[in-house]
């Protein structure tokens, strides 16, 4: 039966964590493990309450070595007596081994799961849609700030700076409406259809649920007292639907939107007219 004392967890200040077992010894610290085979070992030196783990090196180099501070002094002659008694009972290596060779260090960290890839068409296309939805409605704001500061008529700041606001507004509504009229057309054609059911009870506004083609659940909302409806979604974006409609509707929607854009551009035209005057 061994005499020799089970080497104790020595647990130090950062959170650091040096145990020994299964003929290595690893340090803990961070989001890092330190790994150290007892035989890449050539002591153990307790001083107080700290431990340093000294690797072996070629003969006539100076040896690498890790340490613990802030343990207990007693666990700290412990530990390094359960090493050092396993380290007896290695044999001797050549002279020109090099313990830091064994030594691996492996990282603690969770990895973030991989995003989506975004490709240079599709950046594109997101920073066309920015400036065709801000552009216009900022640059009137700025604009006409400017001159009307330029004329020396400040007072029509007050005029001026809800004008423009109002402008921005208009001009991202008039865009969000372009983008979903815009879909409303393609994404039938050239999309994924699909049957949503119902899931919320019966009435004018219901909540419809589908499953894309990795097996994933959506929901959908819609003013709609149908069972079930079709939806489109584009393959890459299947929890983004549009619902299907008939083509009356999809005029309609199309109409509504270009009169949106007609009142923006006039808003836009009154204010620069107002401010260059």
């Amino acid at each position: 039966m061994s005499t020799t004392p089970s080497a104790p967890v020595l647990r130090g200040s950062g959170g650091a964590v040096l145990r020994y077992e299964a003929d290595s010894v690893t340090l803990r610290r961070g989001d890092e493990e330190i790994r150290i085979p007892l035989q890449a070992v050539r002591d153990v030196i307790p001083d107080r309450r700290a431990v340093t783990v000294e690797l072996r090196a070629p003969a006539g180099g100076t040896p690498l070595t890790h340490r613990i501070d802030g343990v207990g002094e007693a666990a700290a002659g412990l530990f390094a007596m359960a090493v050092g008694t396993a380290l007896a009972a290695l044999p001797e290596p050549d002279p020109s081994f090099d313990g830091a060779s064994l030594v691996t260090t492996v990282s603690l960290r969770t990895p973030r799961p991989p995003g989506p890839s975004v490709s240079t068409g599709e950046k594109a296309k997101g920073i066309a849609w920015l400036l065709l939805a801000l552009g216009p409605g900022l640059v009137t704001l700025i604009v006409t700030g400017v001159l009307v500061v330029m004329h020396g008529d400040a007072g029509m700041l007050i005029l001026a700076v809800p004008m423009g606001l109002l402008t921005v507004f208009l001009n991202l509504a008039s865009a969000v409406a372009a983008e979903r009229t815009l879909q409303m057309w393609l994404l039938p054609r050239r999309g994924i259809t699909v049957v949503a059911v119902r899931t919320s009870p019966y009435g004018k506004s219901g909540n419809y649920e589908y499953t894309d083609p990795s097996g994933q659940t959506h929901s959908y909302c819609r003013d709609a007292y149908a069972s079930q409806i079709e939806i489109s979604y584009h393959p890459d974006r299947p929890g983004s639907p549009i619902g299907v409609y008939p083509p009356s509707t999809r005029v309609a929607a199309t109409i509504g939107t270009l009169l949106l854009w007609v009142v923006t551009a006039g808003l836009i035209f009154l204010a620069m007219m107002a401010a260059t005057e």
